[in-house]
């Protein structure tokens, strides 16, 4: 399809034979041109950002970002790599640097036509003179009454413009990026972002995560970060989750990502408070691409392998591409890394935080005395009498994935085409737990060993026996999540105005099975009354010996109690769509864009637990009700982009954004957000933009619909602190000190709010004059955010010990101990984020040692207020670490950066990057003390060679963590020791990637 129409002769189909009907040229300009903008002839220098890997796509953006039509061969240049051109330059040097060792020229036809040609035309070889080619196209020809032309979309608009400098900041991650990375998976890909911090899920999270991979902008939670595949939404995680999977979208789909860091509910609707990752998959592919990749550690684990396999051509009216892609990911255990080893840190200048369930049985009894078995004895408890759970789990879950993408479109006429997309992908994981802990105590209905049992011999009801179930095997937690999506979309040119009808559908669904837990409720019979539990022959009930030493429980108790947990779930999303645009000409300062729409979708999602699970029958894995709900939503938009001043050279000028969004849900109302943004551009060096946006977040259906659920959360309890005996009010005696897991009973609300947000920005961008290829940019934001939802039972716990606050919701033993917290989710919370983003791109110009380029980024988050009550003092968590398990936001280092050097010389491609992590604080668990999180700087390399034998077979060899640097200790995470959203436990892993392309 040619991206543009005429009032004038109708192209007609066959004039040039040599060239694919489909492929006959392609004119591509920026949005709309304005005829009397200085910017639009070759020879003015305007600021050009061009990072696209192939020839096509370079001059794509080019022709984007100038307003300039250019006509080329599609067969010609298909396969033709690009270098990048960033910098204020002509149109003249920003082609003469694209077609650079190409045998290519160009050639200005008229003020607005750019003919792309072969350069030995004359040599006899079947190509077209620019001339011909013109000539071949009459729509072409100057003098044409009139010809409309069109851009792309950006993240975070609906208007088609040209370039990628909008009112806010956008990062974009280009194929050669992701090639760059050597990352596997999304989330390893997006884990470095310096704008990435807190809560972020992947298979770096073993006890605590499912299998998926989350992205966390700004600190925030998963929940206010939109992800888009193709500007439009997707269902999330199947287990009734509150994000995408990020793992559901294979890499080698991938053309690009786009993040943009703004608030943009007014674009995009809810969920996009802390803002947007948009992934755009490739649909630019000629030919065919077998590559294969594997990669291990230094210690010899986490071995890893991808094969993929893509295909893509053009057909007589459109083009088909087509990708399958297997991965394999193996773990890696705790007990194999120094700093992850043992829950005891002490040795590295940590905590004690190995677990008082002990594989000896570990009994209170009722004159205050502890004991714990010794053979066939027992003995006083020691502070050494603790069981290390980390020589057991595993801190990398091995994950494998097998996907299938591909992508079609056909142009109906010349100005309407047609697109569609279809993927499947199925992935499993597999996590490995300690085995089942009982705390008899602490069970959400309490177990007692019975006076009477054949197993105790003290004589007296035993009411807190804890014991680590060693006997059984480790648990395995194993998940399996097939993930599905289809989109089709209709767009085309009428009457000046651009429109796609779009339909879009996807569907998650998610599987979880764990082995090795305990069927609470014949243990229950196993350790009461002997004459309630007379043997497998008398009345089918086996008697356990759950106080003796390890290895006192044989085959026939285990096999009696030991039980499986199930829970399957699914989330589905289906919708449709219509937008339009168009720019209105003739206003003094230049067009004005325009673009509404209309959106409808329907959301649904359900997650049911087996028998055991949803009767709170179990130990060792989270017990809950089934969760189901469905819901519509409506919604319109308006947008524009309206000039206020334009310079008489058209280097300068004033530009107006401003967007409004109306959303209507089925299940708890209408809510209506605004945007307004400026652009002022000082001359063609400078550019500021000014943003301001409100924001929402609907509750997701499982935080309005989740059943009863029961977990032993980590809570930090006071009263487990003498300090605070009898000088808070809710703490009369002293809990135990070695406990810090309780039983947390959670569940949906149906009444809940949305969350609401304010959004600001202020930025510049400058590309100096005086350093070609140089741009440098620094942006600061703020996001006042309330009605945060929340479940906190560490907020409840606190309150209620320094107040006596939420008495009906915490309940003690006569002891003091923690026995059940209730925490249903409430619009309880605040937060706001303060801090700038920097970014720097440098491409050198091309000497005879190779192109060199530089790309950096980093973020600064300057204050971090939460807090969990109106009432309650905000705390600044900008450099401050807590977990997740902990009901913590995770870590929110101050500063956060990558600085990338990039080399291509001939055959060769070489990168170079480096990540950096900021200090954090913690507190270590059970004082008030804090300590630091050391900073965490890692080096990676990549070196690829292109064959001269074969041009299209290339080699890549790469080393991540060059130099080996050891994740830094984090005394109070639930996993390894280590904050794994934010630091790597992996250490130095080398990787090898062979790839053919014909």
């Amino acid at each position: 399809m040619l991206t543009a129409t005429a009032r004038g002769p109708e192209i007609t189909p066959g004039v040039l034979p040599i060239w694919h009907r489909s492929l006959l040229a392609i004119v591509l300009v920026a949005g709309l041109a304005n005829s009397t903008a200085a910017a639009e002839t070759p020879q003015a220098p305007i600021h050009y950002t061009i990072e696209a890997p192939q020839l096509s796509a370079a001059l794509i953006q080019l022709s984007q970002q100038s307003g300039v039509s250019i006509v080329f061969s599609d067969q010609v240049v298909r396969d033709l790599p690009a270098p990048g051109v960033v910098g204020t330059v002509t149109m003249s040097a920003a082609l003469d640097a694209l077609l650079l060792d190409s045998d290519l020229g160009w050639e200005l036809v008229d003020d607005k036509v750019v003919a792309v040609f072969q350069l030995d035309c004359a040599a006899g070889n079947s190509c077209l003179s620019p001339q011909e080619m013109i000539s071949a196209y009459p729509v072409y020809v100057p003098g044409m009454e009139q010809t409309y032309v069109y851009g792309t979309h950006v993240t975070g608009s609906r208007i088609r413009r040209s370039g990628h400098t909008g009112g806010a900041p956008v990062d974009i991650l280009s194929s050669p990026d992701i090639q760059l990375s050597g990352a596997q998976t999304l989330g390893e890909l997006l884990k470095f972002v310096p704008a990435v911090s807190g809560n972020s899920l992947s298979t770096a999270i073993s006890n605590g995560g499912n299998g998926t991979a989350t992205v966390t902008l700004r600190g925030l939670p998963a929940s206010n970060t939109l992800v888009l595949i193709n500007g439009r939404r997707v269902a999330n995680n199947g287990l009734a989750g509150e994000s995408v999977d990020l793992n559901s979208i294979a890499p080698d789909a991938v053309e690009r990502i786009e993040i943009l860091k703004d608030g943009a509910s007014a674009i995009y609707g809810s969920d996009a408070i802390a803002g947007v990752v948009n992934v755009i998959t490739r649909r630019d592919f000629h030919g065919v691409l077998a590559e294969a990749y594997y990669g291990e550690t230094g210690e010899g684990d986490l071995e890893t392998s991808t094969q993929t396999l893509q295909y893509g051509t053009g057909l007589p009216d459109g083009s088909f591409f087509i990708t399958a892609s297997r991965y394999q990911q193996d773990p890696i255990f705790s007990r194999d890394r120094k700093v992850s080893g043992s829950a005891d840190s002490r040795p590295l200048g940590g905590t004690d935080q190995r677990s008082s369930a002990t594989p000896d049985a570990r009994i209170s009894l009722a004159s205050g005395e502890t004991v714990i078995a010794s053979g066939n004895s027992y003995r006083p408890v020691t502070d050494e009498d603790l069981f290390n759970y980390q020589a057991f789990t595993s801190a990398v879950v091995p994950l494998e994935r097998d996907s299938i993408y591909t992508n079609a479109s056909y142009d109906f006429s010349e100005s309407v085409t047609g697109y569609m997309e279809l993927s499947y992908l199925e992935t499993e994981a597999e996590a490995t737990l300690a085995p089942t802990p009982v705390f008899t105590a602490f069970e959400q209905t309490p177990l007692v060993v019975s006076a009477q049992s054949i197993y105790n011999p003290f004589g007296e009801d035993l009411r807190d026996v804890r014991r680590r179930l060693i006997e059984l095997p480790a648990r395995r937690q194993r998940n399996e999540s097939e993930a599905s999506r289809f989109s089709a979309v209709l767009e085309g040119l009428f009457a000046d105005w651009n429109w796609d009808v779009a339909y879009n559908w996807s569907r998650s669904e998610a599987r979880e099975s764990t082995t090795g837990i305990v069927n609470a409720d014949r243990l229950a019979r196993a350790i009461g009354p002997a004459e309630g539990c007379q043997g497998a022959v008398e009345d089918a009930c086996v008697p356990v010996n759950l106080t003796g030493p390890a290895g006192s429980i044989s085959a026939d108790q285990l096999g009696y109690i030991v039980a499986r947990g199930e829970v399957s779930g699914y989330t589905k999303l289906s919708g449709g769509s219509v937008n339009l645009s168009r720019a209105v000409m003739g206003l003094p300062a230049g067009r004005t864009d325009i673009a509404f729409g209309m959106e409808y979708r329907r959301e649904a999602t359900s997650k049911k637990p087996s028998r055991l699970l949803a009767e709170t029958s179990t130990i060792g894995a989270t017990n809950f009700e089934q969760t189901s709900g469905a819901r519509t939503v409506s919604e319109v938009y308006l947008e524009t982009v309206l000039p206020l001043w334009k310079s008489a050279s058209g280097y300068s000028s004033l530009d107006l954004e401003a967007a409004m969004r109306f959303s209507d849900y089925s299940d708890f109302g209408s809510n209506s957000n605004p945007k307004l943004a400026l652009r002022w551009r000082l001359g063609p060096s400078v550019l500021l933009r000014a943003n301001y946006a409100e924001g929402f977040r609907a509750p997701s259906l499982n935080e309005l619909y989740e059943g009863a659920t029961e977990e032993q959360a980590f809570i930090n309890d006071p009263c487990t602190q003498a300090s605070n005996i009898g000088s808070l009010p809710g703490c009369v005696r002293q809990a135990d000190p070695t406990r810090n897991q309780f039983l947390t009973i959670k569940g949906g609300n149906s009444e809940l709010d949305p969350e609401t947000s304010d959004s600001y920005s202020l930025g510049l961008v400058w590309t100096p004059s005086g350093a070609q290829g140089l741009a440098l940019s620094a942006d600061l934001f703020e996001i006042k955010q309330r009605d945060v939802v929340s479940s906190s039972a560490q907020f409840i716990v606190d309150q209620n010990a320094r107040s006596g606050a939420f008495a009906e919701l915490v309940q003690r033993d006569a002891m003091g101990n923690l026995t059940l917290v209730s925490a249903n989710n409430i619009n309880i919370g605040e937060r706001e984020v303060r801090g700038a983003d920097l970014a720097l791109t440098w491409h050198v110009p091309r000497r005879s040692w190779g192109q060199f380029s530089v790309i950096g980024g980093a973020s600064w988050i300057y204050e971090y207020l939460a807090r969990l009550d109106r009432n309650a003092p905000s705390l600044n968590l900008a450099g401050t670490f807590r977990d997740e398990a902990s009901e913590g936001l995770g870590g929110i280092p101050r500063w956060k950066a990558q600085l990338g050097l990039r080399w291509t010389k001939d055959r060769w491609k070489g990168s170079y990057q480096i990540h950096y992590v900021g200090e954090m604080n913690e507190i270590v668990p059970d004082t008030d003390r804090t300590r630091a999180i050391d900073d965490w700087l890692i080096h990676d390399v990549q070196l690829n060679y292109t064959f001269p034998a074969q041009e299209g077979l290339r080699l890549t060899l790469g080393v991540d963590n060059l130099w080996d640097e050891k994740a830094p200790l984090a005394t109070s995470a639930f996993n390894d020791n280590i904050d794994g959203r934010t630091h790597e436990l992996k250490g130095r892993q080398w990787y090898t990637r062979i790839s053919l392309r014909l």
